[in-house]
């Protein structure tokens, strides 16, 4: 699904473009759509405009996301996104700053699992990373929305393949002490801090109990004044590790919180106590396979999923910084490009292929 409008056009009437698994279709396809959570449901019929394409003029004068399916009109088909449905936001082109992908394929962390959670969340671009550089790098390269971050370890991979990954278009390093087994301080890691001081690139660090705790990230941090470091989750664990890790960020500008798993009141303190110029939304996705947005029992917490967390936050924050939360503060930090022409949001398609992006 495209909007062929840029944001800044999209209220009152809007135009989508479709060139998913249904276009092919010989009969007339229909968009069935809702705003905000599938409020006011209705069928919006569409018009082929291509050999693989069809679009639809859509109402966009309430809410912040249209929640989209494509049925063939007699209901004899549907492409509704592996169940996870799509969305289209309105007035933003949000930014996921983490994802993962390890293999082809729906399973968890699958390529396919990825598109179908992205398109899921209305998600225009995602920073993605895993341990195996090589498949990252494939993958991003064959998808014009991701960008790759370089994951690092003590002893692996050499400063100088990092270097060439960085030149080649990755945006920063990912370090995970907790899956890698080593303290968040090593001294090992200081020649990836001194690659990352040099290239002018962020350092983003899974943070939880244990070897990946906000005490011993801080502490790269002090050690590394020049480097920008996220550390992803805001804390994976105890609500007291949030609250040190908050402090952290409070005294240390060069630290930024990322949001994945925080409830979105959770998401509102961190904001409130951290400025909402270093809080950047992120989702983990697709360690909850191709309905990592909306999974019922609801992931986030048992309390939430990240679709519904999300529209509650647009619509309790101001729109500048649901802004900046949501997609201006990892543009900047990564140095990711804005939105490309007109085509600013996901596009509905069955097939996770990687030709496609969201953007």
């Amino acid at each position: 699904m495209q909007w062929l409008a840029p944001a800044a056009q999209r209220r009152g009437e809007a135009r989508v473009r479709y060139t998913g698994s249904l276009a092919r279709s010989g009969r007339r396809l229909a968009l069935h759509v809702g705003h905000d959570g599938w409020t006011k449901p209705r069928d919006v019929r569409m018009e082929r405009t291509g050999a693989r394409s069809w679009e639809a003029d859509v109402r966009v004068d309430a809410g912040h996301v249209l929640d989209c399916v494509v049925r063939e009109e007699d209901l004899s088909g549907c492409d509704n996104n592996e169940n996870a449905d799509y969305r289209l936001w309105i007035d933003l082109d949000p930014v996921d700053a983490h994802v993962h992908v390890r293999a082809p394929g729906t399973d968890a962390l699958g390529f396919g699992s990825l598109c179908a959670a992205a398109y899921s969340g209305g998600m225009t671009h995602a920073l993605v990373s895993w341990g195996d550089n090589d498949f990252v790098e494939l993958a991003a390269e064959a998808t014009p929305w991701l960008t790759p971050l370089v994951w690092v370890r003590p002893g692996g991979p050499g400063p100088e393949d990092v270097r060439r990954r960085l030149a080649d278009g990755a945006a920063g390093l990912k370090l995970h002490p907790a899956y890698d087994a080593y303290p968040a301080d090593s001294a090992g890691l200081d020649p990836y801090l001194k690659v990352a001081e040099q290239a002018g690139v962020p350092v983003t660090v899974h943070s939880g109990p244990g070897p990946a705790d906000p005490d011993l990230i801080r502490r790269l941090a002090e050690r590394f004044p020049d480097v920008r470091f996220v550390l992803y989750h805001t804390f994976l664990g105890p609500g007291n590790g949030r609250r040190r890790a908050t402090r952290h960020a409070r005294q240390l500008s060069n630290l930024y919180l990322e949001t994945s798993w925080c409830g979105s009141t959770e998401v509102e303190r961190l904001i409130d106590e951290v400025g909402p110029d270093r809080v950047l939304f992120g989702s983990d996705a697709a360690t909850d396979g191709p309905t990592h947005f909306v999974r019922e029992p609801p992931n986030i917490e048992l309390r939430e999923t990240y679709n519904r967390s999300l529209v509650r936050l647009v619509k309790r924050l101001k729109p500048a910084v649901a802004r900046k939360l949501l997609e201006s503060n990892t543009r900047a930090l990564f140095g990711l490009p804005g939105p490309s022409g007109p085509v600013t949001s996901a596009r509905t398609g069955g097939s996770g292929d990687p030709t496609d992006p969201p953007g």
